[in-house]
């Protein structure tokens, strides 16, 4: 990173997300001219943005909005990418010297939506007070992150049953509460806890039979984590199964956090270029007996198996719900995963870069 010399940057506010207020917009719309800010309302008007950005030779999209909003605009970046490398292969060779494969800009993230996984890594803040540094000149160190691909999407989390299970009642619920000041709450920590307690956990109980599910690594690098933490190396053929069972949650993550510091993947970043495979077939009277370590991703239990692994396929006898990076994505009774070839740099706002005095 060149000291001194600031690097151009966009804002992308997502009008959709929690903490994309009027207020939050105002104060974004009073900083320019000294940063580009845009708005956006749905998935093809990001798309848009974010390929005038790179045209214009962007070097930085900071992202404002949850987990989701972070993914699309990933997914948005990743497609254009694609696009204008796609145009550089038709050039003739003489025309191609001197160009080196495109990448992805740096991102930033802004704590504005319900779920925020890269909090606890990134040193996130509520509001935009990140903006206001970068616009004023401060520069930060980056985090570089593997990503995972899914559907033509790319994330850094994603998972089938439970977890998805709750994100569809939590919606449910917040869409439901008119009142402004329960309006608040439910959008909360609270309003989370409550969609599992009153609508998750009773449909999981009264489900008449386990899905049962097969997971198949597809080729590249696979590991067994032992219940001591230890990994082991998985001699398995490409097409071979590693799991077939019962099974309440799969989910895959580059990255240790769930939204509100939740340690979903403690092994995620054991291994770079690895995603942290989660098995879960454990009742749902395990998981309630033993929240805070789940939470605190230090639980450990035969009816959770976890492994490491470059590109897997899930297949279920039932369709499960599917989240991709926060987002509800419908249902599926299949779905492939893997370790996508691009890293993202991410800036890390709790480590500013310090600048030798002139």
């Amino acid at each position: 990173m060149e000291a001194n010399k600031a690097k151009e940057f966009v804002v992308i506010l997502n009008e959709n997300a929690k903490r994309v207020t009027d207020r939050v917009r105002s104060s974004a719309e009073k900083l320019a001219p000294r940063i580009a800010l845009y708005t956006s309302r749905t998935k093809e008007e990001a798309f848009h943005i974010v390929r005038e950005a790179l045209d214009r030779g962007c070097q930085r999209i900071i992202s404002g909005g949850g987990d989701g909003t972070f993914s699309h605009l990933l997914s948005a970046a990743k497609r254009c990418l694609e696009e204008r490398n796609a145009q550089l292969q038709k050039m003739g060779r003489q025309a191609r010297e001197g160009l080196s494969r495109l990448s992805l800009p740096e991102f930033g993230v802004l704590k504005l939506g319900t779920g925020n996984s890269l909090a606890p890594l990134l040193g996130l803040r509520k509001g935009l007070d990140p903006v206001r540094s970068l616009a004023g000149g401060l520069d930060f160190e980056t985090l570089r992150i593997h990503l995972i691909e899914a559907e033509d999407r790319c994330c850094t989390f994603s998972g089938l049953g439970w977890d998805a299970q709750i994100l569809n009642d939590y919606v449910w619920l917040k869409e439901r509460i008119r009142h402004p000041v329960l309006a608040s709450w439910g959008r909360s920590i609270g309003g989370y806890l409550a969609a599992i307690l009153f609508r998750t956990i009773p449909t999981v109980i009264f489900r008449q039979r386990p899905v049962e599910a097969m997971a198949r690594t597809l080729g590249g690098r696979l590991y067994r984590i032992r219940q001591d933490g230890s990994i082991q190396f998985v001699d398995a053929a490409a097409g071979k199964a590693f799991y077939e069972g019962p099974c309440n949650l799969v989910c895959v993550g580059t990255t240790p956090y769930y939204g509100y510091r939740i340690k979903a993947f403690p092994y995620a970043m054991a291994l770079p270029g690895l995603m942290h495979v989660r098995i879960v077939k454990a009742p749902v009277s395990e998981i309630l007996a033993h929240v805070p370590a789940i939470w605190q991703g230090r639980y450990r239990s035969p009816n959770i198996l976890d492994f490491l692994a470059e590109r897997v396929d899930f297949s279920f006898s039932d369709a499960l719900p599917l989240q991709i990076g926060g987002d509800a994505e419908g249902y599926r009774s299949e779905i492939t995963y893997q370790v996508s070839p691009l890293t993202v740099d991410v800036l890390d706002f709790s480590r500013p870069v310090h600048t030798p005095a002139a």
